[in-house]
């Protein structure tokens, strides 16, 4: 019994750091009537204090990741993958245009940032910034990294792609960055 007590004590404190990094996010499903008619099925992010809704895209699987907090969306056709990460980073504002852009270089090592872009989201403006890697037998990786600030911290909405199919997909990520905003509804669906 004494060893088993150790043991969880050890691995509780090896996780801390990571689990005080990431804010603890639940996530619920919902559907919302709209206003023209007919449902839209959301995800509900509860970080902390505040609540987000994002649209589901269509034709996407959906993956939550509780340990990284994080959602990721995965294209039926496995030619595209959305992920959305809340984090305790930037809060209140992001760093500026070069500095984020030094941070997006070093995430994806070996990829090429082809402009920055005006992220648009229901909660606010934010940044983003295309992106282009070179992958086996000549093909090309598509990348969308966007940044948007919180109170709290900030969420990373980021679309991958491989090159031939990047703009017939770019919709579905589009629609869900648009989708982002404020939830105010109480919600009631468990986890």
């Amino acid at each position: 019994m004494t060893r088993l007590f150790v043991l969880i004590v050890l691995v509780c404190g090896l996780m801390a750091p990571a689990l005080l990094a990431q804010p603890l996010v639940r996530v619920y499903p919902t559907t919302e009537t709209m206003i023209e008619g007919g449902a839209v099925d959301l995800l509900v992010l509860n970080a902390g204090k505040q609540s987000f809704a994002l649209e589901i895209p269509k034709n996407y699987g959906t993956q939550v990741r509780l340990e990284t907090s994080s959602v990721l969306f995965t294209s039926l056709s496995n030619i595209s993958l959305i992920t959305v990460q809340v984090t305790t980073n930037f809060p209140g504002t992001l760093p500026l245009s070069d500095d984020l852009q030094a941070i997006v270089a070093a995430k994806f090592p070996g990829a090429s940032i082809l402009q920055p872009f005006p992220c648009v989201t229901g909660c606010g403006p934010g940044r983003g910034f295309d992106l282009v890697r070179p992958a086996a037998d000549g093909l090309t990786v598509r990348l969308r990294d966007a940044y948007l600030s919180l109170p709290s911290g900030s969420v990373e909405f980021t679309f991958t792609c491989n090159g031939a199919d990047f703009d017939r997909q770019r919709l579905g990520f589009t629609r869900l960055l648009n989708s982002f905003r404020l939830y105010s509804e109480n919600v009631t669906n468990s986890p």
